[in-house]
């Protein structure tokens, strides 16, 4: 009963984007992230200076143990980012650049042996081709062309965590030599976008990375490579571009690899082993302006996993010694970061509404997400999990904002885990 709504929202997905693709045309704020992470405009310059900072505050009450739910009673610094990008000189804006690195305190910056955290950490650093028509090329340290919620840039995420399926399935835990994979990958990626229609208002792209398949700032510990590609199709209206430009999109990804680990024993390490790591995603992502009655979105993911998925605790010893296994790294609690063999599947729906008062400054959100690290349903008991989360925004300007959450938590396998308020501010710079 429990798999039940595994097809239901992945075809709620599709139909919305249908009808919103074909049948809705005012504002709506969106982008191509592919596109806007390391590619310059024409006329671009040759150094432009960029970055933002996050100062966040996490309050929960449960008792859980500090390894389960550590944002217990916290002010961060959760990020603060410095970078910059633009055109190489002499080669008519066809190689571009995006460095961008990382001083806050968050898995980037964690020492991947467990200790203190490192100062300062490289988030981005990629170099960007533009000479071949329909296949440009990046080659570098950049984000993977995965789904909407660890795509997009984070400091216009509306929420300051991220959904339980993209958190659980995609933000990797204590590779060899990182802490967190950060949604990023070393390698080389082809990639292009074509513009079409009447007045140019539906466009198609496409991306296929080739990559280490070990994270952030971490060199390949096994002869494999991940493959990882995306297809998205968008509307777009009255001529927009950039990060806010106005459309309704749709998106389907893929990505294969495999992950060098531990297979478990006694409660250590056993022996050295690989493990396929496969993930699928379907996405859409719409917004609208109303005019006089506000402003709203509607965003809505889907992600399904075999193999390689991350089991802390082993789901409070749910999973069998014969599906376990660690990462890794070993400087962990003396070994690495509990894993599984097993199919997962989770989704969101996120929506927000802006009311027309204060000049649409005020935003209010609300996203359920519903992930289950056992849809195949290998275990003999339920271990999935879901979360509420009612949100609020205030822009001050396009370039400052403050979010207040509340997370209502569900966790079958942990139900210690109780609810959590979190705030945040977000200054961009540039």
């Amino acid at each position: 009963m429990r798999k039940s709504n595994k097809k239901i929202l992945p075809m709620a997905i599709l139909l919305a984007a249908a009808i919103c693709l074909t049948g809705l045309g005012e504002k709506s704020y969106a982008a191509n992230w592919v596109q806007l992470q390391g590619t310059e405009k024409p006329g671009a310059k040759t150094v432009n200076l960029w970055g933002f900072i996050q100062p966040t505050y996490f309050q929960s009450e449960d008792n859980v143990d500090p390894t389960d739910d550590f944002r217990k009673n916290d002010f961060n610094i959760r990020r603060a980012r410095a970078g910059i990008r633009g055109v190489v000189p002499k080669t008519a804006g066809k190689i571009n650049y995006f460095l961008l690195t990382e001083f806050g305190r968050n898995g980037i910056t964690e020492n991947p042996k467990g200790g203190q955290s490192n100062f300062v950490a490289l988030t981005d650093a990629s170099v960007t081709l533009n000479y071949l028509p329909g296949l440009r090329l990046r080659f570098g340290q950049f984000k993977l062309p995965i789904g909407v919620d660890g795509l997009q840039a984070i400091h216009v995420h509306k929420y300051v965590e991220f959904s339980d399926v993209v958190d659980q399935l995609m933000l990797e835990r204590f590779g060899k030599d990182r802490s967190v994979g950060a949604y990023r990958d070393i390698g080389a990626q082809a990639f292009d976008w074509w513009r079409f229609g009447d007045k140019k208002e539906y466009e198609f792209s496409y991306a296929l990375m080739l990559s280490n398949g070990n994270g952030i700032n971490s060199q390949d510990n096994d002869r494999k490579k991940d493959i990882t590609a995306k297809l998205t199709f968008a509307k777009i209206f009255n001529k927009s571009k950039g990060p806010r430009r106005q459309e309704a999109q749709v998106g389907v990804w893929f990505m294969n690899g495999k992950r060098t680990g531990y297979t478990f024993d006694a409660g250590a390490n056993g022996t050295l082993t690989e493990q396929n790591r496969k993930r699928y995603g379907v996405d859409f992502n719409y917004n609208k302006d109303f005019g006089s009655r506000g402003a709203g979105h509607l965003t809505a993911e889907a992600i399904w996993a075999n193999g390689w998925v991350y089991a802390p605790k082993f789901l409070g010893k749910a999973v069998p010694a014969s599906k376990r296994f660690f990462t890794e790294n070993t400087s962990v609690s003396g070994h690495g970061v509990p894993h599984a063999d097993l199919k997962a599947f989770g989704w969101y729906v996120d929506m927000g509404y802006r009311p027309p008062v204060l000049n649409k400054k005020l935003e209010l959100d609300v996203r359920y997400a519903q992930y289950d690290p056992d849809s195949g349903n290998d275990l003999t008991s339920s271990v999935s999990q879901n979360t509420l989360t009612l949100g609020g925004q205030y822009f001050f300007s396009p370039m400052a904002r403050v979010a207040l959450d509340y997370d209502i938590r569900n966790n079958d396998w942990n139900t210690t885990v109780d609810n959590r308020i979190m705030a945040q501010v977000t200054i961009i710079f540039k």
